[in-house]
């Protein structure tokens, strides 16, 4: 039993890295695959006049300020650093509420493959960066989600305002 756990883990360990990997570029594209030279339309990038840490309590306090649950933070950097590669400060800290999940999966169904939000703060060589998917544009293929991604969009907004 415990053999296949660690079995287990240590696929998922490696998916897992291969994923960061991917997100953070540092991975060629798939075979076959078309090359996103620049950001998409829903990609937000808003510099933070915050260092990197204070950037990332900030963001927290105002999640929890917009009356969201902090679901996960995730650590990308020292993902990364376990295959030997050293970057900036990065933090992906997910959020949503159940109020909001309710309202997605009563509306379209569909739609609750979205949630949770992320949002991630990056150090760069030009300052602290939070990045995040516009939720407007990232609801926007569901029928009946306008208006609950209207509220999650402005929310948002406001969080990463705090950090400007």
């Amino acid at each position: 039993m415990d053999i296949e756990v660690t079995r287990s883990f240590g696929r998922s360990r490696a998916a897992l890295l291969a994923l960061v990997a991917a997100v953070a570029g540092l991975a060629g594209p798939a075979p076959g695959a078309a090359q996103m030279t620049s950001a998409p339309d829903f990609l937000v990038t808003v510099p933070s006049s915050h260092p990197f840490d204070e950037t990332v309590s900030m963001i927290k306090q105002a999640i929890e300020g917009e009356n969201f649950m902090i679901l996960h933070e995730i650590n990308p950097q020292q993902m990364l650093r376990m295959v030997g590669v050293r970057t900036g400060g990065m933090r992906q800290i997910l959020y949503f509420h159940p109020r909001f999940m309710k309202r997605i999966v009563e509306a379209n169904r569909n739609g609750g493959i979205e949630p949770p939000l992320k949002i991630l703060v990056m150090e760069t060589p030009r300052g602290t960066m939070v990045r995040y998917h516009d939720p407007v544009h990232l609801f926007a293929p569901y029928d009946g989600l306008g208006e609950v991604a209207q509220e999650l969009g402005s929310a948002t907004e406001r969080i990463v305002a705090t950090v400007r």
